[in-house]
Protein backbone atom coordinates (compact mmCIF):
# COMPACT_ATOMS: atom_id res chain seq x y z
CA UNK A 1 0.00 0.00 0.00
CA UNK A 2 2.72 2.14 0.71
CA UNK A 3 4.70 1.31 -2.50
CA UNK A 4 1.75 2.23 -4.14
CA UNK A 5 1.01 5.93 -2.54
CA UNK A 6 4.73 6.65 -3.23
CA UNK A 7 4.50 5.98 -7.27
CA UNK A 8 1.54 7.67 -7.34
CA UNK A 9 2.88 10.84 -5.51
CA UNK A 10 6.16 10.33 -7.72
CA UNK A 11 3.44 10.22 -11.20
CA UNK A 12 2.60 13.18 -10.00
CA UNK A 13 5.81 15.38 -9.31
CA UNK A 14 6.61 13.45 -12.97
CA UNK A 15 2.98 15.13 -14.41
CA UNK A 16 4.00 18.77 -12.73
CA UNK A 17 7.57 18.62 -13.54
CA UNK A 18 6.15 17.98 -17.55
CA UNK A 19 3.81 20.74 -17.41
CA UNK A 20 6.37 23.04 -16.27
CA UNK A 21 8.20 22.32 -19.01
CA UNK A 22 6.13 22.25 -21.69
CA UNK A 23 5.25 25.84 -20.05
CA UNK A 24 8.58 27.08 -20.16
CA UNK A 25 8.85 25.54 -23.62
CA UNK A 26 5.98 27.31 -25.02
CA UNK A 27 6.93 30.82 -23.65
CA UNK A 28 10.48 30.07 -24.93
CA UNK A 29 8.72 29.45 -28.18
CA UNK A 30 6.42 32.54 -28.30
CA UNK A 31 9.24 35.21 -27.31
CA UNK A 32 11.32 33.51 -30.10
CA UNK A 33 8.42 34.05 -32.45
CA UNK A 34 8.19 37.72 -31.04
CA UNK A 35 11.21 38.73 -31.77
CA UNK A 36 11.56 36.90 -34.90
CA UNK A 37 8.50 38.87 -36.17
CA UNK A 38 9.82 42.38 -34.86
CA UNK A 39 13.42 41.64 -37.10
CA UNK A 40 11.49 40.75 -40.07
CA UNK A 41 9.00 43.84 -39.45
CA UNK A 42 11.95 46.06 -38.95
CA UNK A 43 13.74 44.45 -42.11
CA UNK A 44 10.53 45.19 -43.99
CA UNK A 45 10.40 49.14 -42.70
CA UNK A 46 14.04 49.41 -44.05
CA UNK A 47 13.65 47.67 -47.26
CA UNK A 48 9.94 50.40 -47.73
CA UNK A 49 12.41 52.92 -47.08
CA UNK A 50 15.30 52.53 -49.53
CA UNK A 51 12.40 51.42 -51.76
CA UNK A 52 11.13 54.66 -51.26
CA UNK A 53 14.05 56.88 -51.84
CA UNK A 54 15.05 54.90 -54.74
CA UNK A 55 11.68 55.97 -56.09
CA UNK A 56 11.97 59.43 -55.03
CA UNK A 57 15.08 59.71 -56.79
CA UNK A 58 13.71 58.48 -60.12
CA UNK A 59 11.35 60.96 -59.75
CA UNK A 60 13.22 63.80 -59.27
CA UNK A 61 15.95 62.85 -62.15
CA UNK A 62 13.06 62.69 -64.33
CA UNK A 63 11.05 65.98 -63.00
CA UNK A 64 14.70 67.55 -63.97
CA UNK A 65 15.17 65.76 -67.38
CA UNK A 66 11.38 67.34 -68.45
CA UNK A 67 12.01 70.70 -67.34
CA UNK A 68 15.50 70.21 -69.41
CA UNK A 69 13.84 69.37 -72.65
CA UNK A 70 10.57 72.06 -71.83
CA UNK A 71 13.53 74.52 -71.83
CA UNK A 72 15.03 73.68 -74.52
CA UNK A 73 11.97 73.02 -76.72
CA UNK A 74 10.76 76.89 -75.03
CA UNK A 75 14.59 78.43 -76.70
CA UNK A 76 13.87 76.18 -79.88
CA UNK A 77 10.65 77.69 -80.19
CA UNK A 78 12.04 81.31 -79.40
CA UNK A 79 14.59 80.90 -82.33
CA UNK A 80 12.00 79.54 -84.80
CA UNK A 81 9.41 82.69 -83.79
CA UNK A 82 12.51 85.42 -84.25
CA UNK A 83 14.14 83.57 -87.71
CA UNK A 84 10.40 84.25 -88.89
CA UNK A 85 10.16 87.24 -88.01
CA UNK A 86 13.26 88.10 -89.21
CA UNK A 87 12.68 86.29 -92.87
CA UNK A 88 8.98 88.44 -92.84
CA UNK A 89 10.59 91.53 -92.54
CA UNK A 90 12.81 91.30 -95.07
CA UNK A 91 9.73 90.06 -97.47
CA UNK A 92 8.03 93.07 -96.74
CA UNK A 93 11.02 95.21 -96.97
CA UNK A 94 12.21 93.85 -100.54
CA UNK A 95 8.47 94.01 -101.67
CA UNK A 96 8.03 97.74 -100.35
CA UNK A 97 11.62 98.44 -102.53
CA UNK A 98 10.26 96.76 -105.72
CA UNK A 99 6.73 98.78 -105.01
CA UNK A 100 8.04 102.08 -104.28
CA UNK A 101 11.16 101.51 -106.92
CA UNK A 102 8.25 100.49 -109.95
CA UNK A 103 6.54 103.58 -108.76
CA UNK A 104 9.58 106.18 -109.20
CA UNK A 105 10.22 104.15 -112.56
CA UNK A 106 6.80 104.77 -113.83
CA UNK A 107 7.27 108.51 -112.57
CA UNK A 108 10.20 108.87 -113.99
CA UNK A 109 9.25 107.69 -117.22
CA UNK A 110 6.09 110.11 -117.22
CA UNK A 111 7.69 113.10 -116.27
CA UNK A 112 10.87 112.31 -118.01
CA UNK A 113 12.94 111.99 -114.85
CA UNK A 114 16.87 111.80 -114.27
CA UNK A 115 18.01 108.47 -113.61
CA UNK A 116 20.28 109.49 -110.84
CA UNK A 117 16.69 111.13 -108.73
CA UNK A 118 15.48 107.11 -109.07
CA UNK A 119 18.53 106.06 -107.95
CA UNK A 120 18.82 108.16 -104.88
CA UNK A 121 14.69 107.41 -103.99
CA UNK A 122 15.81 103.63 -104.10
CA UNK A 123 18.74 104.30 -101.83
CA UNK A 124 16.50 106.28 -99.27
CA UNK A 125 13.75 103.70 -99.44
CA UNK A 126 16.22 100.51 -98.84
CA UNK A 127 17.86 102.74 -96.16
CA UNK A 128 14.21 102.97 -94.47
CA UNK A 129 13.62 99.37 -94.70
CA UNK A 130 16.89 98.08 -93.21
CA UNK A 131 16.34 100.35 -90.48
CA UNK A 132 12.80 98.69 -90.03
CA UNK A 133 14.10 95.58 -89.99
CA UNK A 134 17.31 96.34 -87.59
CA UNK A 135 14.01 98.05 -85.62
CA UNK A 136 12.17 94.92 -85.60
CA UNK A 137 15.24 92.52 -84.92
CA UNK A 138 16.33 94.43 -81.49
CA UNK A 139 12.39 94.13 -80.67
CA UNK A 140 12.79 90.59 -80.72
CA UNK A 141 16.00 90.29 -79.37
CA UNK A 142 14.41 92.65 -76.02
CA UNK A 143 11.53 90.30 -75.90
CA UNK A 144 13.84 86.62 -75.92
CA UNK A 145 16.09 88.60 -73.44
CA UNK A 146 13.14 89.20 -71.14
CA UNK A 147 11.95 85.96 -71.61
CA UNK A 148 15.24 84.03 -71.21
CA UNK A 149 15.36 86.29 -67.47
CA UNK A 150 11.73 85.20 -66.50
CA UNK A 151 12.91 81.12 -67.69
CA UNK A 152 16.21 82.03 -65.43
CA UNK A 153 13.41 82.98 -62.35
CA UNK A 154 11.66 79.64 -62.55
CA UNK A 155 14.40 77.90 -62.89
CA UNK A 156 15.62 79.53 -59.30
CA UNK A 157 12.91 78.95 -57.96
CA UNK A 158 12.38 75.34 -58.89
CA UNK A 159 15.86 74.40 -57.46
CA UNK A 160 15.05 76.47 -54.26
CA UNK A 161 12.09 74.43 -53.44
CA UNK A 162 13.88 70.86 -54.82
CA UNK A 163 16.55 72.01 -52.27
CA UNK A 164 14.11 72.53 -49.51
CA UNK A 165 12.43 69.40 -50.61
CA UNK A 166 15.65 67.36 -50.19
CA UNK A 167 16.68 69.08 -46.89
CA UNK A 168 13.03 68.54 -45.28
CA UNK A 169 13.31 64.82 -46.77
CA UNK A 170 16.48 64.27 -45.32
CA UNK A 171 15.55 65.96 -41.80
CA UNK A 172 12.61 63.48 -42.56
CA UNK A 173 14.47 60.13 -42.63
CA UNK A 174 16.79 61.38 -39.53
CA UNK A 175 13.61 61.42 -37.16
CA UNK A 176 12.13 58.48 -39.01
CA UNK A 177 15.81 56.81 -37.48
CA UNK A 178 15.33 58.01 -33.95
CA UNK A 179 12.10 57.29 -33.70
CA UNK A 180 12.84 53.55 -34.71
CA UNK A 181 15.65 53.49 -32.66
CA UNK A 182 13.59 54.81 -29.75
CA UNK A 183 10.71 52.40 -30.43
CA UNK A 184 13.37 49.15 -30.08
CA UNK A 185 14.89 50.20 -27.20
CA UNK A 186 11.39 50.35 -25.50
CA UNK A 187 10.44 47.06 -26.57
CA UNK A 188 13.18 45.70 -25.29
CA UNK A 189 12.89 46.42 -22.27
CA UNK A 190 9.01 46.08 -22.09
CA UNK A 191 7.48 43.79 -19.82
CA UNK A 192 3.98 43.46 -21.35
CA UNK A 193 1.30 43.12 -24.55
CA UNK A 194 0.05 45.92 -23.31
CA UNK A 195 2.75 48.10 -22.99
CA UNK A 196 4.62 47.22 -26.46
CA UNK A 197 1.31 48.06 -28.12
CA UNK A 198 1.25 51.67 -26.60
CA UNK A 199 5.32 52.00 -27.60
CA UNK A 200 4.38 51.00 -30.79
CA UNK A 201 1.46 53.13 -31.02
CA UNK A 202 3.20 56.57 -29.79
CA UNK A 203 6.14 55.85 -32.33
CA UNK A 204 3.66 55.43 -34.98
CA UNK A 205 1.76 58.33 -33.89
CA UNK A 206 5.02 60.36 -33.48
CA UNK A 207 6.17 58.81 -37.54
CA UNK A 208 3.05 60.12 -38.99
CA UNK A 209 3.46 63.98 -37.29
CA UNK A 210 6.97 63.54 -38.78
CA UNK A 211 5.89 62.94 -42.56
CA UNK A 212 3.26 65.95 -41.95
CA UNK A 213 5.92 68.15 -41.15
CA UNK A 214 7.65 66.97 -44.30
CA UNK A 215 4.55 66.88 -46.72
CA UNK A 216 4.10 70.43 -45.20
CA UNK A 217 7.74 71.53 -46.15
CA UNK A 218 7.79 70.10 -49.47
CA UNK A 219 4.69 70.80 -50.75
CA UNK A 220 3.53 67.17 -50.74
CA UNK A 221 -0.41 65.87 -50.33
CA UNK A 222 -0.09 64.20 -46.95
CA UNK A 223 -3.57 62.64 -46.50
CA UNK A 224 -3.46 59.62 -48.38
CA UNK A 225 0.28 58.61 -47.58
CA UNK A 226 -0.87 59.65 -43.45
CA UNK A 227 -3.97 57.86 -43.16
CA UNK A 228 -2.33 54.47 -44.83
CA UNK A 229 0.81 54.70 -42.74
CA UNK A 230 -1.28 54.90 -39.61
CA UNK A 231 -3.20 51.78 -39.65
CA UNK A 232 -2.57 49.04 -37.92
CA UNK A 233 -1.61 45.70 -39.50
CA UNK A 234 -3.03 42.90 -37.65
CA UNK A 235 -1.74 39.50 -37.85
CA UNK A 236 -4.15 36.59 -39.17
CA UNK A 237 -6.44 35.51 -36.16
CA UNK A 238 -5.02 37.77 -33.69
CA UNK A 239 -6.39 41.34 -32.58
CA UNK A 240 -2.97 43.20 -31.90
CA UNK A 241 -1.03 45.96 -33.52
CA UNK A 242 1.70 44.99 -36.02
CA UNK A 243 5.12 44.71 -34.88
CA UNK A 244 5.99 47.06 -37.68
CA UNK A 245 4.04 50.18 -36.73
CA UNK A 246 6.18 52.62 -38.97
CA UNK A 247 5.64 49.91 -41.89
CA UNK A 248 4.79 52.24 -45.44
CA UNK A 249 6.22 55.84 -43.72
Amino acid sequence: MSDRRENSVLFSLKELRRIEDDRQRREQDELAARREAERAAKEAAELAAREEEERRRREEEERIRRVEEEKSARLREEQLRLEEAERRARVEADMKIQQERMRLEVQARAKNSPVKAVVGASLIIIAIAGGLGYKMYQQHQAEMAAKSAQLALVEQQKAQLAAAAIKAEAEYKSQIDAIKKEMDDKLAHATSDAERARIREEATRAAVAARSKRNATSGKNSNSESSSSANKIRAPGKHEISDNPLEGL
